[in-house]
């Protein structure tokens, strides 16, 4: 164990709401990990699973790995699941030591096919209770004596599941009464189509019903079979340790548009988080689900209802989406999230398995639609709950077959870096390996079953993407040191040497659990926290860190990897500061600062004596008020059909208008109100009468009908300060080429001037843009080009109409 710091317990000192300790001194010399030998520590497991037991494609999701305290001896602990023997609690020893006490703790589970685990005080007693997940079922409770010691309590608690498949967990004080809620994630105890299952169907009313065992987990699209999952469990917390399942039909549980959801939803979930994603001071929840079962971003709307995130607010979604992580990556102080799909970087592992799944029907027209797309998605938050992705931008859209994805600033620079655990036992997506395998035709289900064998093993290293900033990544892990092509699936950080930066474990399948030991050496501080109440970890609390390179903000957590939890713990830049600030928001709504903090030291923060959190001004009035029964105007528009000439277009593109602007037409220094029109229609115009209401103009320019549709209006005044009105005509739903035009309706005149735009490729008009292109005093004209009629998607023409003595 040469050059590694002595681990062993900190030397705290009180502070009235705090305690602080300075961290074990770190002896690494560059960033990144060094992998340490199962033989050296003692963390000797497998999670082994049995050739025969792969047929069922679930259990190859793997089973993960959770850290922290459980006997209270200030070293940080490790806890690992099994599919096939028993899990193991990993007791750390100091200096890089453990011994494997699973046994005489009580939390072995034999039998239990162990999928996830997560750590969290849900007694309220001050230690570490622990959750773990089954595939198979039953699930687990096991309380925690204080001592190490644990009792299965799994029945007595109201969290029995039987013959259910779970994966992830995520504690969470969701209704906001002090304690921790779980919240577990099912997919199904068994796959069914994908392995060789056997589906009954019959006939009801002319249409084909599945019947039998799996009438639950299998449907009918498109002709289709399509498989689903389990509805997913959210267990409320009394405040003594004992849980009431929710209903998710009990009417809290509301759809986009605030109606409440009719049916359980069946999907195939892999992992879930549980926090504060919009900083509202109220928990929401995300829960990846894989294949056509959608990711739920559900907004805690308060008082025990929550509601699907609004269609706007995401534009789109990963298919395979494996697991979900938060942070501020680009540090504007809004949290930002990456999901995690199973897309290849390298361009011939892509095209081997490019083209699985048939292609989606996308609705024409559907301005709500969530497209499906095959790949990571990194969504950055525009800090109004909505995001725009960016992972093919920011370097992160394929990391290959991923499962655990975990947000953490490994060199210490302030900000945070993304560590990808990657593999699977076969390539179930190889296209060869498809077709040789659907040339064997129809099998009886025990060969069916066995097909899985004749794919590939996915054998890809793990990644570590390292944050350059201006959201941008570059993949690092070989210089990290963070390279394994062992089959990865949990991620869980924890301190294990008490030197105040994460370290990292991650659970493998068929293969040893990977303990890596950090090398860095940049300032750090590392902040705990003790709660007041049943939440005595502070879960839900946001951390934020002032003075270091960057003001930096995190969330402590319980559970919410994949199929892993963290210790509760956070770590921050300290950068060249000598000294910075640690506020804590607890969930209570009170606020704790401390002044003064120290690099290179440990903080735990008590919310006992917290002081309220400061009072915001109150909100200014609505700067806007719906005045809609003021105007009388209906758009007129001449039905087109768009498809007849290009069928397969995404869009109507001829339904884009019509524009609309406000501008001093007659210079009395009040805007007028101007619409566009359809074909064949009149552009109209309003001016705002001594009642507020507006009153049609009736401008003989106004009255001639015109050709095409005016989609781009604009103000302008020309060089000699004459006022006018600009519209671009489109002439796109012509059958012949028709050249589009630009017209200047002026008060008074009788017919507006025409000017026509030629374009070699007959580009149609679109919006309009003023201002002074070439600096010359007066406004030049840009007329933006929007399509080439019948020729979608190929590049339009535009114009720029430079303005002089005679106009445009």
């Amino acid at each position: 164990m040469t050059g590694l710091a002595k681990a062993e317990p900190l030397s705290w000192q009180e502070k009235g709401v705090y305690r602080e300790a300075m961290v074990n001194k770190p002896l690494g010399q560059t960033p990144g990990f060094t992998l340490l030998s199962s033989q050296a520590t003692g963390v000797q497991f497998t999670n082994t699973l049995a050739r025969a037991r792969m047929m069922n494609a679930n259990l190859l999701n793997g089973a993960g790995v959770a850290s922290g305290d459980v006997d209270g001896d200030g070293l940080c602990d490790i806890y690992v699941c099994s599919l096939d023997g028993e899990n193991g609690l990993f007791k750390n020893l100091g200096n890089w030591k453990f011994k494997n006490i699973s046994k005489e703790a009580g939390v072995g589970a034999p039998g239990m096919s162990s999928t996830g685990a997560a750590f969290g005080d849900v007694d309220g007693d001050g230690d570490l209770d622990l959750f773990v997940t089954s595939c198979g079922g039953p699930n687990a409770l096991f309380i925690n004596d204080g001592t190490g010691r644990f009792t299965n309590q799994t029945k007595a608690a109201g969290v029995e599941a039987l013959k259910i498949g779970s994966t992830s967990v995520a504690l969470g004080d969701v209704d906001m009464d002090g304690d921790l809620d779980i919240y577990v994630t099912n997919y199904g105890e068994t796959s069914v189509l994908r392995s060789g299952g056997s589906v009954s169907v019959r006939i009801v009313n002319g249409k084909q019903v599945v019947t039998g065992k799996y009438s639950n987990r299998i449907r009918i699209m498109d002709g289709d079979f399509v498989e689903v999952g389990e509805p997913d469990f959210l267990y409320i917390n009394d405040g003594t340790g004992k849980f009431l399942k929710t209903d998710w039909l009990d009417g809290n549980w509301l759809d986009e548009n605030g109606e409440p959801i009719e049916k359980e939803f069946w999907d195939l979930g892999l992992s879930v988080m549980i926090r504060d994603i919009n900083q509202d001071g109220l928990p929401d929840i995300y829960n990846c689900n894989d294949f056509q079962t959608p990711d739920r971003l559900w907004v805690n709307k308060g008082n025990g209802r929550f509601q699907l995130v609004e269609e706007k607010a995401l534009r789109h979604r990963s298919y395979f989406a494996m697991a979900v992580d938060f942070a501020d990556i680009n540090r504007d102080g809004h949290d930002d999230f990456f999901v995690a799909d199973m897309m290849s970087p390298e361009h011939l592992l892509e095209m081997t398995q490019i083209g699985v799944t048939n292609p989606f029907a996308k609705p024409i027209d559907e301005f709500i639609d969530r497209p499906i797309i095959h790949r990571n998605t990194l969504f950055v938050n525009r800090g109004d709950n909505t995001y725009m992705e960016t992972a093919n931008y920011s370097g992160v859209a394929a990391t290959e077959w991923t499962w655990g994805s975990t947000f953490m600033d490994v060199d210490l620079d302030g900000l945070e870096d993304l560590l990808i655990a990657n593999g699977h036992a076969f390539d179930t997506q190889d296209l060869d390996a498809i077709e040789r395998t659907s040339k064997l035709g129809k099998l009886p289900v025990a060969q069916s079953r066995k097909k899985v064998f004749l794919f590939p093993p996915l054998t890809v290293p793990n990644m570590v993407y390292r944050n350059t900033g201006g959201l941008r990544f570059t993949e690092v892990g070989a210089d990290w040191g963070f390279q394994s092509k062992n089959v990865s699936h949990g991620i869980s950080l924890c301190d294990l040497d008490n030197d105040g930066d994460q370290d990292v474990v991650v659970s493998c399948l068929n293969a040893n659990v990977l303990v890596y030991r950090n090398n860095a050496t940049a300032p750090r501080v590392s902040v705990a926290l003790r709660g007041a109440r049943g939440n005595t970890r502070g879960i839900g609390a946001r951390i934020t860190v002032r003075g270091g390179p960057y003001e930096q903000s995190q969330e402590m957590m319980a559970g919410g990897r994949y199929l892993a939890g963290d210790e509760p713990l956070r770590t921050f830049a300290a950068g060249k500061a000598s000294q910075l600030s640690i506020e804590v928001a607890w969930p209570s709504g009170t606020r704790t600062v401390i002044d003064g903090a120290k690099p290179n030291h440990a903080y735990e923060i008590y919310e006992k004596n917290a002081q309220p959190k400061p009072r915001t001004a109150p909100a200014s009035a609505t700067l806007f008020a719906d005045a809609s029964d003021r105007l009388t105007h209906v758009h007129t528009e001449t039905p087109s059909d768009d498809f007849q000439r290009q069928p397969m277009l995404t869009r109507r593109l001829t339904e884009s208008g019509p524009g609309v602007v406000m501008f001093d037409w007659d210079g009395d220094g009040a805007d007028e109100l101007f619409f566009g029109t359809g074909a064949g229609g009149n552009i109209a115009a309003y001016k705002t009468g001594a009642d507020g209401r507006l009153a049609k103009l009736n401008e003989p320019a106004f009255a001639q009908p015109l050709l095409g549709d005016s989609l781009g209006l604009a103000g302008w005044v020309d060089a000699s300060g004459k006022r006018a009105l600009l519209a671009a005509v489109s002439t796109h739903d012509f059958p012949e080429p028709v050249v589009p035009s630009l017209q200047i309706f002026r008060p008074g005149k009788a017919e507006p001037e025409v000017i026509e735009l030629p374009s070699a490729n007959h580009s149609d008009v679109g919006s309009i843009a003023v201002a002074d292109a070439d600096g010359d005093g007066d406004l030049d004209v840009f007329v933006a080009g929007r399509g080439v009629p019948g020729r979608f998607p190929n590049p339009a023409s535009s114009w720029l109409l430079r303005c002089g003595p005679d106009g445009l």
